[in-house]
């Protein structure tokens, strides 16, 4: 794989400028984690500025590697076609024609003078972590400025470090960018093939193209459903709070993430209902991702009801559990695409 597509793309320069990228917010991570630490068991803020640089340029490392992803990306769809031999054109129109008729969403015919082109959604593989966990160093840096409380500050900065460091030593977007992708069409790009051979692999390479990889759902389905994941981490920090200070102004920031929250998980589920019909059919529904979804959903909207009696003493605590419950049945979803076999599940 690597020798064939070396010289189509540049993996090694993306791969050492991503490294770079992550070794500073590793570095940048490390710092606020000393700093939170310092914060949380203090009566007293400490270097409060020094944690607003940090986090500052933490959040500038994180939209710099977002943008080197662009780039990679970009890359992809100028340098991998799928181009075919013109001779063997109409015999691939003909299959897909045959397609075409025994399915309700048909494929796009192959035009030799437009060969199809991957235009791959930023959000796939580990790159999906790498988005989840900058929307969410976004909203910890605009809380941070919201709120004075140093403790609280504490507690988003440890998640924020939390999440670099999955970031730097499980989920690594850029030492081996895309390698399910990359090993997929590796061979459609070695040389001495057969027509047969390259008709065969563009038969499998095309509808997943078309279906997920080049899915217009792809751009919005899955990112509005990491930004919610991200709103229910915030969730998850002002719910714990919330259990040890009654402070209105933090609960009131929770709320106002909720808010956007549910609002992007719901309309995220909408917009996968349309996708799941077009990739898989109608027998979707028993999918282990969308029925834990539907709970987290479930849960999510108890949470916002009930926090219309928070000024109840009772319903205080009961309303910071729910939103913990929340956060949970998000890593529930998640580890669903990991351990349960369906059509979310990760490879």
């Amino acid at each position: 794989m690597e020798s064939g597509l070396q010289g189509m793309l540049p993996i090694t320069i993306f791969s050492q400028g991503g490294s770079f990228l992550l070794t500073r917010l590793l570095v940048s991570a490390g710092l606020i984690t000393l700093s939170a630490f310092l914060n949380l068991y203090s009566p007293h803020p400490l270097s409060q500025r020094a944690s607003t640089f940090i986090l500052a340029a933490n959040g500038f490392f994180f939209m710099a590697g977002f943008l080197w992803i662009c780039w990679f990306h970009w890359q992809i769809y100028l340098n991998l076609p799928l181009e075919l031999p013109d001779h063997i054109v109409p015999w691939i129109n003909r299959q897909l024609e045959l397609m075409n008729s025994n399915s309700d969403y048909g494929m796009g015919l192959y035009n030799g003078a437009s060969p199809p082109r991957y235009k791959i959604p930023l959000w796939i593989e580990n790159e999906k972590y790498y988005f989840w966990f900058m929307c969410y160093g976004i909203m910890a840096l605009l809380v941070h400025f919201r709120l004075q409380s140093h403790r609280f500050r504490a507690l988003l900065h440890l998640f924020l470090a939390l999440q670099v460091a999955i970031l730097y030593f499980g989920a690594d977007p850029f030492s081996a960018p895309l390698p399910q992708f990359l090993a997929e069409i590796a061979p459609w790009y070695s040389p001495g093939q057969s027509l047969m051979a390259k008709a065969g692999y563009f038969m499998r390479l095309y509808p997943k193209m078309v279906f997920y990889y080049n899915a217009e759902y792809m751009w919005f389905h899955p990112p509005l459903l990491f930004i919610s994941y991200a709103a229910i981490t915030i969730i998850f920090i002002t719910s714990v709070f919330m259990l040890f200070k009654r402070d209105l102004l933090i609960e009131k920031i929770g709320y106002g993430y909720a808010k956007l929250g549910f609002f992007m998980l719901t309309l995220g589920m909408l917009l996968g209902y349309p996708w799941a019909l077009k990739a898989w059919g109608p027998n979707w529904w028993w999918d282990p991702k969308i029925c834990s979804s539907l709970m987290m959903w479930a849960v999510f909207s108890t949470y916002l009801h009930t926090r219309l009696y928070a000024n109840k003493k009772s319903m205080w605590y009961f309303t910071s559990v729910l939103g913990i419950i929340c956060f949970l049945a998000m890593i529930f979803t998640l580890l669903t695409s990991f351990y349960f076999p369906g059509e979310h599940t990760f490879q």
